[in-house]
C-alpha cells in the first residue's frame, strides 16, 4: 500500500449550536445564559453571604470570590418571581460585567445544554410582561421552554442601579 491508496475521509461536522447553562428561576420557569458569558458557578451556604442594610432587597449581600468582595443579586425576584433566597444553599452565577463581577442567585442550576441560537423565538406571548425587557426570546429544549436571558439588559437595568 501506498500513499495513494489512502483514501482520506472527511466527515462534516454538524453545528452543535452554542454552549447555555440551564437553570431553574422557579418550579415552573427554566433558562439559560450562553457559557461564554459565565465566569464560575458556586453553590455557597446562606450564611456566607454577607447582608449590607439599607440597600434595594433585590442585593442579598456580598460575597468573597477569589479574594474580591461581589454583590449577590437574586436573579428571580429581578424578574418578579417569587425568591428562593431561604433555602440553606445558594447557586451563585458568577459572571462578569465590563471591569465588574456579580453574582446571580437561582434556586437550581440544571447544567449545559446546547442550542442553535438561529432558533431562538420571540416570547411575547408565552411570559408575563415584566420579564420581557430581560429577554432574548425562548428555546424548546424536548417538551420545555428555556428563557434565553439577556445578561446585559439585567444588569443594566434600573433595579440594579439603585445598590
Amino acid at each position: 500500500m501506498n500513499a495513494s491508496d489512502i483514501k482520506l475521509s472527511v466527515t462534516q461536522q454538524t453545528n452543535l449550536g452554542d454552549g447555555y447553562l440551564q437553570f431553574k428561576l422557579n418550579e415552573s420557569s427554566t433558562a439559560v445564559f450562553l457559557v461564554n458569558l459565565i465566569q464560575e458557578v458556586v453553590v455557597l451556604s446562606n450564611d456566607l453571604i454577607t447582608q449590607v442594610p439599607n440597600i434595594s432587597e433585590l442585593f442579598l449581600g456580598l460575597m468573597n470570590w477569589h479574594n474580591r468582595a461581589i454583590w449577590v443579586v437574586d436573579l428571580p425576584r429581578i424578574l418578579g418571581l417569587e425568591s428562593y433566597y431561604q433555602l440553606r444553599q445558594c447557586n451563585i452565577i458568577v459572571i462578569r460585567h465590563k471591569a465588574e463581577a456579580i453574582g446571580l442567585m437561582v434556586p437550581e442550576v440544571k447544567g449545559t445544554v446546547r442550542f442553535n441560537s438561529d432558533n431562538i423565538q420571540s416570547a411575547s406571548e408565552r411570559v408575563a410582561s415584566n420579564v420581557l425587557p430581560y429577554l432574548e426570546g425562548c428555546l424548546w429544549h424536548g417538551n420545555e421552554l428555556n428563557l434565553v436571558l439577556d445578561i446585559e439588559a439585567i444588569l443594566e437595568s434600573l433595579f440594579l442601579q439603585e445598590k
